[in-house]
């Protein structure tokens, strides 16, 4: 598949953003000039990114870069981001199409960084496309930030220390399921469906150990691959130990909803417990014809777009806002909304930035702490990337859909 890519500025050229890097001391001054990286230049600054716009997450990959567009633009047409050099440059951000596909992961972090000279790469999507680009990004020393994907092996910073994660790991997503059904303190029988990798390892891992020592057994587990076209089968098998709860760790949309469709054509009526990049209510469970169901359950970090009852907020109505000329973004709202915190916290982060090169800019993501102009995260989450041990993002609570929209519910004894 032929790559593309579309700039939101003209992409500076690569043998120029080398000549802006050469260091050393001007003649006719008595100090010495600041050494800029490649990627950015006094009044611009090149981002770059891998999404699958192609493939079985497009729908996803276009609301994520739509987003990220959206925000940029946003700041570009307030004259940039205020750097903490005192320097105020647009953003020009680069993408290729890598179909959720590894090995093209792998090759547009390579273009990126070699022929279009990024400053950084920012939020490609997907475990399995950040695991390839990782130790490339960490050999060369190019920041690998705010990745599209909440597997703890981005929270490593001593192992990985140029890769940050940005929202809640899926074991700790699975881990506020497994701790919402302990604390209902009845037994309770749970199916697992889950992807073949550590990505839905990682939802497994949290919901056993939200789950230990309670009335609350998984009865039976079921895997599916990135690129199977059916989990039907998985399900039947699910369906024949009548637990109470299916515990969908399916990131693939139109999996997850075939999936539970077939649930209920074998008469199983499970309470449905579904991750939450597979929650957007417009983009997913109306167009999935889901919305009738009443035992649907979630767990949030953003306030979700399409809700109602965020419609008068402020974070949320400046995202609808900037949005509205990147119509993509409204194909998958959650995963557009993620998107823009991240855009947001990256610009959060170059204005802590006090010098042009790569290792400044990881100096302050290890100090971004509350970052104030991330206002789409849900009330009691918050951010701070100070702990090299965690993504940013910290906290989620359970969510239960009523027909309209996502109701948070506590977690208390039945």
């Amino acid at each position: 598949m032929a790559l593309f890519t579309r700039n939101l500025a003209l992409t500076v050229g690569a043998a120029g953003l080398l000549m802006l890097a050469a260091c050393g001391r001007d003649a006719g001054t008595a100090g010495p000039t600041i050494s800029s990286d490649p990627g950015i230049t006094d009044t611009t600054i090149t981002i770059g990114t891998s999404q699958p716009l192609s493939g079985p997450l497009a729908s996803a990959g276009e609301a994520t870069l739509a987003a990220s567009q959206a925000y940029f633009a946003h700041v570009n047409a307030q004259g940039g981001v205020k750097m903490g050099d005192g320097k105020t440059r647009t953003i020009k951000y680069v993408y290729y199409d890598d179909a959720y596909d590894p090995a093209k992961s792998v090759q547009n972090y390579q273009r990126l960084v070699h022929q279009d000279a990024v400053f950084a790469v920012f939020q490609p999507l997907g475990t399995g496309p950040n695991l390839a680009i990782m130790p490339r990004a960490n050999a060369d020393k190019v920041p690998h930030l705010y990745v599209h994907s909440g597997s703890e092996k981005f929270s490593d910073r001593a192992k990985n220390p140029w890769t940050v994660g940005w929202g809640p790991t899926p074991v700790s997503e699975g881990e506020t399921y497994g701790k919402y059904l302990a604390a209902r303190n009845k037994p309770m029988t749970v199916a697992v469906l889950r992807q073949n990798d550590d990505l839905g390892q990682g939802y497994l891992t949290g919901l056993q150990a939200g789950i230990k020592g309670s009335e609350v057994e998984i009865v039976k587990i079921a895997t599916y691959g990135r690129t199977d076209s059916t989990v039907d089968s998985q399900i039947s098998a699910l369906a024949s130990t009548k637990a109470d709860v299916l515990y969908m760790g399916v990131v693939i949309p139109p999996l997850m909803i075939s999936g539970i469709k077939h649930a209920g054509t074998l008469g199983w009526s499970p309470e449905i417990y579904m991750v939450n990049n597979t929650a957007d209510i417009s983009g997913i469970l109306k167009l999935g014809k889901l919305t009738g169901l009443d035992d649907l359950y979630t767990a949030s970090f953003v306030k979700a777009a399409d809700d109602p009852q965020w419609q008068d907020d402020p974070g949320v109505k400046g995202y609808l806002e900037s949005i509205k000329e990147y119509p993509k973004a409204f194909g998958n709202l959650v995963n557009g909304e993620i998107s823009y915190g991240e855009a947001e916290t990256l610009v959060a982060t170059l204005e802590q930035t006090k010098a042009p090169t790569r290792q400044a800019l990881m100096d302050a993501v290890r100090t971004l702490a509350h970052a104030p102009a991330v206002d789409v995260l849900m009330p009691g989450v918050t951010l701070d990337a100070t702990d090299a041990t965690a993504p940013p993002v910290h906290g989620q609570v359970v969510q239960h859909f009523d027909g309209t929209s996502w109701q948070t519910v506590e977690e208390k004894a039945e």
